[in-house]
C-alpha cells in the first residue's frame, strides 16, 4: 500500500478546519496529516497542537498563500502519494483507497481527483467538481457538473483536464519532476497549471467517482469577490500563455484582449460591478509587469514539453469569444455569482443553502 501525506493549509480558518480533520480522522488516518498555518491569530494552531496529537503542524512563517503553503508542507511530507485538501472540505469514509488504486492502475496517471459535492456532508448531492474542463481559447476551468444535482452522470472513471483545488492527490515524485505549485501564483489556478504542466511531460490527470469529498467552496474570498477575481484572471493569462505552443497562445491573447476589454466595460454599465471591473484591469495590469517572468518560464516550459498541443487540447471544450462574453452578461443580469452554473442549478443551492 503507498504512503499517502495529507497537506492542509490553515489560515484563520477557525472551526472549519477541525471539522475537517474530524473527517480525516472517522475516514481512517492516512499515513501522516500536515497543517501549514499560515500566521493563524484565531487560536487555531494552538487547539491543533492540543488536541490532534496525530497532526504534524508547521508554522509557515508568513502568509505564503495557498501554493507556498502547500510546497512548504510538501517538504515535510514522505508519502508516495501527496493530497491537497481544502480546509473547508471533508473526506468521507472510503475516500483513500479508490484513488490509490487509481494510481496503481497505470503509472502515466500523475493526478487523481475525487468527486466532490459542494456543502457540508449530508446537504447537498450537487456537484462542487467531478474533475475539471478546460476552455479554448480563453482557458477558463469551469468545474465539470458544477452544481449540477447528482443523477449519476459522472460514475465513469475518465481522463480530465485538471483536477479540483478543494482535493486532489499526486504523486510524490511527479510533483518534484515538474517543481510543484507556482508559488508565484499565490493562489487560485495552481492546481490548474499543475496538471497542465504534468500533461505537458506526458502524465494524465484523472477523476474518480469512488472517492467522495465534500467542500464549502469560496469561504476564503466569498463567492464574487473582486479579489477572487483578480487572482483567477491575473493566473489564468499568466498559465496561457507560459503553458500554450506559440501560435494557441498568441490567438489566445487575441481573444483575451477583446474579452478583457468586453468585462471591463460592461462594469461601467452595471455600476454594481465597478470593483470587479477594477479587479480584472489590475490583473491586466500585473500580468502585463509580469511579463519578463512568464517568457522566462514560458522558454523553459516549451524546451522541457514532450506532448503537443494537438494532444492537450483534445481534453478542453471549444467555447467561443462571444459565448463567453455572453456569460459574463447572464451572470451580470441574473445577479448570481455562479458564473459556470445552469440557472436550476443555482437555485437547488440557494435553496439548500437556506
Amino acid at each position: 500500500m503507498k504512503r499517502v501525506s495529507v497537506i492542509i493549509v490553515n489560515t484563520n480558518e477557525g472551526k472549519v478546519l477541525f471539522d475537517c480533520l474530524d473527517a480525516v480522522e472517522r475516514a481512517g488516518r492516512p499515513h501522516e496529516t500536515i497543517v501549514v498555518d499560515n500566521t493563524s491569530t484565531d487560536g487555531s494552531p494552538e487547539r491543533v497542537r492540543s488536541e490532534y496529537p496525530w497532526v504534524a503542524l508547521y508554522p509557515s512563517g508568513g502568509n505564503l498563500g495557498y501554493a507556498g503553503a502547500n510546497m512548504l508542507g510538501t517538504q515535510h511530507a514522505t508519502g508516495d502519494i501527496v493530497v491537497f485538501l481544502n480546509p473547508d472540505a471533508f473526506v468521507q469514509p472510503g475516500w483513500m483507497e479508490p484513488l490509490v488504486a487509481r494510481f496503481e492502475s497505470d503509472e502515466r496517471i500523475a493526478v487523481v481527483g475525487p468527486k466532490v459535492y459542494r456543502g457540508r456532508p449530508g446537504v447537498t448531492k450537487q456537484f462542487d467538481s467531478a474533475g475539471g474542463d478546460l476552455e479554448f481559447p480563453l482557458c477558463e476551468g469551469p468545474p465539470r457538473g458544477y452544481l449540477q444535482p447528482d443523477r449519476g452522470q459522472y460514475e465513469i472513471a475518465d481522463e480530465v483536464a485538471y483536477a479540483s483545488g478543494a482535493a486532489f492527490a499526486i504523486r510524490a515524485d511527479a510533483l518534484r519532476e515538474v517543481g510543484g505549485l507556482d508559488t508565484s501564483f499565490w493562489c487560485y489556478a495552481e492546481e490548474t497549471d499543475l496538471c497542465w504542466r504534468l500533461r505537458l511531460r506526458g502524465y494524465a490527470c484523472y477523476y474518480e467517482p469512488k472517492s467522495l469529498v465534500y467542500h464549502i467552496g469560496s469561504f476564503t474570498f466569498g463567492g464574487a469577490s473582486p479579489r477572487k477575481l483578480y487572482f483567477q484572471t491575473r493566473n489564468r493569462i499568466r498559465m496561457s500563455l507560459q503553458n500554450l505552443e506559440f501560435g494557441n497562445a498568441l490567438w489566445f491573447a487575441l481573444n483575451e484582449v477583446v474579452h478583457g476589454i468586453a468585462v471591463i466595460v460592461g462594469t461601467t454599465i452595471y455600476r454594481k460591478y465597478a470593483e470587479l471591473g477594477k479587479a480584472y484591469a489590475r490583473a491586466w495590469w500585473d500580468a502585463i509587469k509580469l511579463t519578463p517572468t512568464t517568457l522566462r518560464v514560458r522558454t523553459e516550459r516549451q524546451r522541457t514539453r514532450v506532448v503537443r498541443d494537438r494532444e492537450i487540447l483534445r481534453l478542453f471544450k471549444r467555447v467561443s469569444l462571444l459565448q463567453a462574453i455572453l456569460r459574463y452578461r447572464t451572470l451580470a443580469s441574473s445577479g448570481s455569482e455562479y458564473l459556470f452554473a445552469d440557472q436550476e442549478s443555482q437555485e437547488l443551492l440557494r435553496r439548500s443553502m437556506g
